[in-house]
Formats: C-alpha cells, sequence, structure tokens
C-alpha cells in the first residue's frame, strides 16, 4: 500500500511539473526502489516475534528505507502450509518457523531436532552456527525457492503429563504425543513409553479425557497454552531442542538490489546471538509462570539424565544416520556439536 501511494505521488509530481523535473524524477526513482516485506509466523510473544520486530526496525534503518518490513504474528498470514507456499510462490517474502516444518521439502532438515546430541539451547545456537555447517544448512531448501536468513535454538524438550514423572522409571509404559517423525517415536519408545502422533490442537483435550498421559514438547509452548491447566507436572528432559530460523522467498530476494541483500545477511548475523539471548530469558520467564501456576517442574538426576542422553544418540544414529536422505547432513551436524561442546552464553 505505501509502495503504490508513493507511484502515485511520483506521477502527479512528475506530470504537474512541480520544481525541476530532474529532482522529480530523481526523488521518484529512489522511492519506486522501496521493497516491502511482509515477516510471517504462527506463534505470538516469543522469541520469534520479538527478533522479527527487531529485524523489521533495523532493516529500515539499513538500507535508508529501501526495505519497508511488516510483522505479521499469529498466523495473520495464513497456517504453517500456507506461509511456505506463500514464501515459494514469492507472494511472502518472510517467514519464521522451525525447521521441522520443513522436511516435506528437504528430510535433511530433520538433523537438526536430533535427540542426544546438545547440551543446552546455546550449545545448540553454537551448533547450528559453526562455519563447516550454518550456510549449508540455511540453504536445505534453496531448490524450493526458500532460503534461509539465520537460525537459534527456541528451547529444550520436556514432558508434561498429568501423572508425576519425577525418575526416568516413572515414563515407562505411558502415551505420551510425539511429533509425527521417526526418530521422536523411536526416542519415546526407548524411553519405554508409547508415542502417539497428533496435531498439537488436540494435545489438550486427549490429555483431559485420559486418551493420553501427557506429551514430550518443547517447553516454550506450554506455559503460553496454559497446559499446567491440564498436565501440571513438567519433567525437563531436554535430550532435543527446537531450532526455529527466518526464511526468505529466494526469488524476491534475488531481486533485490545487491546492498539490500547484503544488509539482510548482516542483520541475520548480528541479530543471531542476541535472539538467543531472548529465547533464554523468555525460557526463564516461562518457567516462573508454569509455577506460578500450580505446576512442578523435576529436573532429572545427573543418572537419567545421562541415561536419556545415551538413548538418545543411539536412536539418533540408527534413524537419521541410518537414512541416505540424511545422513550427510547429520554427519555435519555431529562434528559441529562435537567442535561446540561446552559453549556457554555470555552473563546475563
Amino acid at each position: 500500500m505505501i509502495h503504490r501511494l508513493k507511484t502515485i505521488l511520483c506521477a502527479a509530481i512528475i506530470t504537474a511539473g512541480g520544481g525541476p523535473l530532474a529532482m522529480a524524477i530523481g526523488a521518484c526513482g529512489a522511492m519506486a526502489q522501496t521493497a516491502e516485506m511482509k515477516i510471517g509466523f504462527i506463534t505470538i510473544n516469543d522469541s520469534q516475534h520479538e527478533s522479527a520486530k527487531l529485524f523489521a526496525e533495523e532493516i529500515g534503518k539499513r538500507t535508508n528505507g529501501g526495505i519497508q518490513a511488516r510483522v505479521f504474528p499469529a498466523g495473520q498470514l495464513g497456517n504453517i502450509a500456507r506461509q511456505i507456499e506463500g514464501l515459494q510462490l514469492g507472494t511472502q517474502e518472510a517467514f519464521y518457523s522451525p525447521h521441522g516444518f520443513f522436511v516435506g521439502i528437504n528430510p535433511a532438515f530433520q538433523a537438526a531436532d536430533a535427540p542426544g546430541l546438545f547440551e543446552s539451547e546455546w550449545h545448540h545456537l553454537k551448533t547450528l552456527n559453526h562455519p563447516a555447517l550454518r550456510d549449508k544448512f540455511l540453504a536445505l531448501a534453496d531448490h524450493a525457492n526458500i532460503t534461509g536468513v539465520y537460525t537459534w535454538s527456541a528451547g529444550h524438550t520436556g514432558i508434561a503429563s498429568r501423572v508425576p514423572i519425577r525418575t526416568l522409571d516413572d515414563i515407562n509404559g505411558l502415551k505420551l504425543r510425539v511429533l509425527a517423525s521417526k526418530v521422536e517415536v523411536a526416542y519415546v519408545k526407548a524411553l519405554g513409553a508409547t508415542g502417539v502422533p497428533m496435531d498439537f490442537s488436540e494435545v489438550m483435550p486427549a490429555i483431559q479425557n485420559r486418551t493420553l498421559e501427557g506429551t514430550r514438547i518443547g517447553v516454550v509452548v506450554l506455559a503460553p497454552s496454559k497446559f499446567y491447566t491440564v498436565a501440571k507436572y513438567l519433567y525437563n528432559e531436554a535430550t532435543g531442542y527446537v531450532p526455529t530460523a527466518m526464511w526468505m522467498s529466494k526469488s524476491w530476494l534475488d531481486k533485490l538490489p545487491a546492498g539490500h541483500r547484503d544488509a539482510i545477511y548482516a542483520l541475520g548475523r548480528d541479530l543471531t546471538d542476541r535472539t538467543q539471548l531472548i529465547a533464554l530469558d523468555l525460557i526463564d520467564r516461562l518457567d516462573k509462570i508454569w509455577l506460578e501456576n500450580g505446576g512442578e517442574i523435576v529436573q532429572p538426576t545427573a543418572v537419567d539424565q545421562a541415561e536419556m542422553l545415551r538413548r538418545a544418540r543411539v536412536v539418533s544414529d540408527e534413524v537419521l544416520g541410518g537414512d541416505p536422505k540424511v545422513r550427510d547432513v547429520y554427519g555435519l551436524v555431529k562434528q559441529a556439536a562435537e567442535a561446540t561442546r561446552g559453549a556457554q552464553p555470555p552473563r546475563r
């Protein structure tokens, strides 16, 4: 809309001959270079939302108004499938989303979700951004007209349940909702539970009517969804981490002036660590909300944590390392994880 108004205004100036014609044409030429960027995602008030706001504000400054970005949280631009399609068609310029929603485009995206490889969100971040991995990983959907700009770790996994889980043995025999991925189903089975793939919208009712005992999920979605009303026991299993990223329509990006593209990629790198710190602060706040609303958070013992990580690594090696469509990228992720082991965030 802004771009259309500028175009109409320019036409009126030139037609009216207001001021020196050359100045009017020059000014309008600069206006015509303005590119609009719609940034969509389905969440709200999370690290994706906060990072999108930072990106939108800063990219306008770095391009002297050459890119005007607007942020559309909470699925305003459609559901996940529709927004991914928008990137592919070039009708939507940018989208924030976990990598897992792109596995239909490239199964190798599963490698960043591998359970058992990462020690913390910060270690996950540094693994994904290791020089040997980062650019290759963000380019995994280039063939589908989608390219990544920057990536971070949205948070660790946990098991929220309506029955207490205080030890690894307490998981045995439970029915837990999982994502419909081979690696997660196999991992939950390795814990002694049964994994039931189910749409997120159906999980709370299923726990409430006792079809399920709980769900393994990224902990950042639990408190905002008020899971403590039906599953107040949170076992901080933390063997998996949820990566997310800013994705762009490659065709749109390729049409931009080189300086604008450079500004986008540079800003993505500059926001990476900053966004991760936002995500860590959010996790701390959400833990407090969980506890304030009567929830319980249990940290596994060192022995149980080590055993869960051991089982998770076995499953990741078998499922992801055994898949020819994932194997090579999974190998790079493992190498990067080993090279960055022990990574710690700056003091906050």
